[in-house]
Parts: C-alpha cells; structure tokens; sequence
C-alpha cells in the first residue's frame, strides 16, 4: 500500500482505506457524507474540546464518510491530526490564532464582529476548504464551536449542524460581571456578539447541538431545533488499579491551566480552603495537574504541600494517587469532563454547583457538592478522615460512569439525528423528483425539465 501524504496546514490528505469496523452492507453501497469543521485539531484527544470532537468523529465514521476540516495554533499541533485518518477520508488544517488571530480579532471588533470568530481562520484556509467543497456535495455540514459558524453555512449541503457544545455567551457576561471596568466592557461585547452567532446559529441551521440539557435551556432562543448530546469518559482507559483508601491523604485537580476558569478555580480554592485545610490534616498534599499553568498557578507551588506539576504524559497516575478529586469551578459551561474521569478512577468528587451543572449525577452518592469555603472544609475533612467511605464513594462514582456516560451511549442521539437529516434530504428529493415527473406527464407543452445542475443545487 502507498504511503500516505503528510498533512501540511491547508493542505488536503488522503485516508488508507477504511478499518474492518466500518459495517461492510454500509461499505459496500453509497454511503452518506459528512464534513466536519471544528475550530481546534480533534487529536490527541487530551483535553475537553479535543475529547468531545474526537469521538464524535469517530461515532459518525461507523455511519458516514467523514471529510475534516480544523484549525490549530501551530505547525506541531497540526501535525498530529493525521492520527484521525482511520476515521476520516480528507483532512484540510489551517493555522488560526497567533498575532495575526489577535490582530483580526481586534479588527473585528471595529466591523461589528465578535472577537472569537474572527480570532479562527484565515484567508488560506478558505481558499482550501473551497477546493475541498468543489470536490463534491455533502449531505451534512458539522461545525464544532460558533468560531467556525460562518465556514458551515457557507459550505453546500443538504442540512447544516452545528455543536455549539456550551452557550459561550454566558461564559463571557460571567467573565465581566467580575473583572474591572475596561476588560468588562470588552466581555460585555463579546457576550453579545457571541450571541448573535448563537441565535444565528438556531436560526440557520438545520439543527444545534449542546453538550448538556442545562446549556439547551440557556440558548438565547427556545426552538425545536436543540438537542442536548452529552459527554462521556473512556472507562476502560480510565480504570483504577487502586481504591482511594490505599493512598494516604491527598486531593488532585486536573485541567488545562491557562484556561481562566481552571486559573481561577485553583486560584479560589488555594485561598479560600487550603490554608485551613492543611492545618487540619498537615500531611495533606495537593497536585495541580495540567499543561501551560499560567504564571499565578505556579505561584500556588510556593504553598506548602502543594504541587503544580505542569504538562504530564498521563493524569492517570495523579488520579490513583489522590483520596479525592476536586472541581471548584466559579465559573463552568457544559460538561467537565475532569469530574468524569476522576468517577471513572473510582475517586469521590467534590465540586462547586457550576462545575456539576451539566452533568446527571443527583442522587449519586459519590460526588458532593460544595460552595462556601466553610462547606469545602467541613466536606474535605470528613473525606479525608475517613479512608473506607471514600473507597466506597468511589465505587459509586464509577458505577455510575458505567451506566451513564459510555462513549456509545452519549454519542448514540447524535448519529440518530444525523440519521433523521439524511433521511429528510432524501424524502425532499423524491418529492420534487415526483413533481418533476407529474409535470412531464402534463403535457409537453410545458416548459423543459431543469438541467442537472439545478437538480444538485435543489439538493444542497
């Protein structure tokens, strides 16, 4: 078999031949097409954004030709998309962000456009996502993120999707509601340019996707357009070798660290509980786990007991090695995916109601919420103190994961609506083949059958 092409920023590749999973009856017909557009590389699959796209993708590839189109930050970045080639056919990569993201995003500030989707994309990635699209049409554009709304609508299809995963608009009136007067005027805007793109996206599309019923009910409009498809953990990579009694007393937060609510929520807890809580249990230790930690968390590893460790190979270890885990989130969209790993490590889990309020966890025992500092003490101690109830809650964490958030399951409603999409397109088309028909029967005084080309442009 030839070798493959590297994949260059803005360059197309082509896939070997699809997996022996891809149902042969499938393989062996006209199978549906998707294009894929997603605002960041869906590989490796290490980080919240990456982990949801990545398994979409490959949930719509059992069913689909997957076509992707994504951007990235950087050369490196990019190059490790090529990875996705078992699940998708082409693959186009720009490069968004950087200076030149800055500077378009503050140009379009001045145009009347939102910050974030200017900041993705670029002249260069247009160009080749075109030549991808005059390669054929698709039955469905996907986008991923209202950062690349624009790119979706604009693309042919017979149905337009788009994930918006969470109602970002909020995250930035959040944003403003507590920072000075100058940057919260900038979030204040962007707030509202966002959600123009969230509206717009209800609007236009054929259907919108949300990572949880909670950001469904805070769409800016009501439409029976949104569907909620949740996240879900790998529980057979995320398997625990150990129960949380076997370590001694220890507590883990993991995530991307110059992400600002992750900044600020370990910023928060070191303040506000640590200092209290070590004096408690002084042979407590606390591990702040993720890449690129921005300069104020590294500071946090000045504390005593506390380790800021940076990028790490595998989180797993720093999950087995921890009593409980930790999510005191103050401001928190969607899924955390952080919290369902540590279910799925058999670790109990002590969150703020922001971080729990995308997930179907009432009444499992092994996830406890807290919100005042006082109530993180108190809840923490207990914890802590008490080797046997943690293994036990964390037991309860995973069985939970087990029955709720399977990749498979999560993933299910989102290939059954694609489903429902291509369905309708097709019951479209037939219609208006049978009106075309019932004319031609009429009489041939009438006036000529449309040419093909208007037939293909009817069907996108």
């Amino acid at each position: 078999m030839a070798e493959r092409p590297e994949i260059h920023p803005g360059k197309v590749a082509w896939s070997e031949p699809r997996p022996a999973y891809w149902p042969s009856a499938r393989a062996a017909g006209t199978v549906e097409r998707i294009l894929y557009i997603s605002h960041c590389p869906p590989y490796p699959p290490d980080k919240g954004e990456r982990i949801r796209a990545f398994h979409e993708i490959k949930a719509l590839s059992r069913e689909f030709r997957i076509d992707l189109a994504c951007l990235g930050r950087s050369g490196g970045e990019l190059g490790k998309v090529g990875r996705l080639r078992p699940w998708c056919e082409r693959i186009v990569t720009g490069r968004a962000g950087g200076w030149k993201g800055l500077l378009r995003g503050a140009v379009g500030v001045f145009c009347g456009r939102s910050v974030t989707e200017c900041f993705f994309g670029g002249a260069r990635f247009r160009r080749e996502l075109a030549r991808l699209l005059a390669q054929g049409p698709y039955d469905i554009v996907m986008g991923y993120s209202s950062a690349v709304l624009a790119y979706v609508l604009a693309a042919p299809a017979a149905a337009h999707v788009v994930d918006l995963v969470d109602m970002d608009s909020l995250k930035w009136h959040s944003y403003a509601e507590r920072a000075g007067r100058l940057f919260a005027r900038l979030y204040r805007r962007e707030g509202r340019m966002v959600e123009q793109l969230e509206r717009r996206a209800i609007r236009d599309c054929d259907a919108v996707v949300c990572a949880s019923v909670e950001e469904v009910r805070a769409a800016p409009v009501p439409s029976e357009k949104l569907h909620a498809v949740g996240n879900g953990v790998d529980a057979d990579y995320f398997r625990p070798s150990c129960a949380a009694d076997e370590v001694p007393p220890s507590l883990v937060f993991v995530g991307t660290m110059d992400y600002r609510p992750n900044v600020e929520a370990v910023c928060w807890f070191a303040g506000n509980v640590w200092p209290a809580l070590k004096r408690r249990v002084p042979a407590l230790r606390f591990s702040i786990v993720g890449r690129r930690p921005a300069r104020q968390v590294r500071r946090l590893g000045r504390l005593p007991g506390l380790n800021v460790t940076g990028a790490v190979p595998d989180v797993r270890p720093y999950l087995l090695s921890a009593r409980v885990a930790i999510a005191p989130l103050q401001v928190a969209r969607g899924v955390q995916n952080k919290v369902l790993e540590a279910m799925a490590m058999a670790r109990p889990v002590v969150a703020s109601a922001a971080a729990l309020a995308g997930l179907e966890i009432s009444g499992c025992p092994g996830v406890l919420r807290a919100g005042e500092p006082d109530e993180w003490l108190s809840v923490l101690s207990a914890l802590l103190a008490d080797g046997p109830r943690c293994a036990r809650l964390g037991r309860d964490a995973r069985d939970l994961v087990l029955d709720r958030y399977t990749w498979a399951a999560r993933m299910g409603p989102l290939v059954l609506l694609c489903r429902r999409l291509v369905r309708r397109g097709e019951d479209s088309a037939k219609v208006a083949a049978g009106a075309a028909g019932g004319a031609a029967l009429r009489g041939s005084c009438e006036a000529p059958a449309a040419p093909a080309e208007l037939h293909e442009t009817q069907r996108r």
